[in-house]
């Protein structure tokens, strides 16, 4: 897990949006296309893209996978990362504290391993 602390307003903004909270409650068990979000937590189409852009850009949403729908038309589906968060308020300012999933890029993980090659006929 990723431990990430801001004093952003844009990510306690995010926290704090009714349509963002939807999206992350929505994706945490399993990934979601936008459309599905759009009609599951009755937000406009539009409103869904930016907010979805926007949970991007701060970590807290991302590109579980890729699927292919129609002749090669792909739909990404996407999942929360967000695993807690917490919003303090000291010395008249708002600090953010939030876990996220560590990001998944492979480097930490080994390929597959490769079966032996027969080494000539067998006898």
């Amino acid at each position: 897990m990723i431990l990430r602390e801001h004093a952003s307003k844009d990510v306690s903004r995010l926290l704090a949006d009714d349509y963002s909270q939807k999206i992350l409650v929505s994706t945490y068990a399993s990934p979601m296309s936008a459309q599905k979000l759009s009609k599951i937590c009755q937000i406009p189409i539009a409103a869904c893209y930016r907010r979805i852009h926007e949970l991007e850009q701060a970590g807290l949403i991302g590109v579980d996978r890729e699927k292919e729908v129609y002749k090669g038309r792909k739909v990404r589906l996407y999942k929360c990362k967000l695993r807690s968060a917490t919003i303090k308020f000291n010395n008249g300012r708002f600090a953010v504290k939030y876990e996220c999933e560590p990001e998944n890029n492979g480097a930490d993980q080994l390929p597959p391993p490769v079966a032996p090659e027969p080494m000539g006929p067998a006898l």
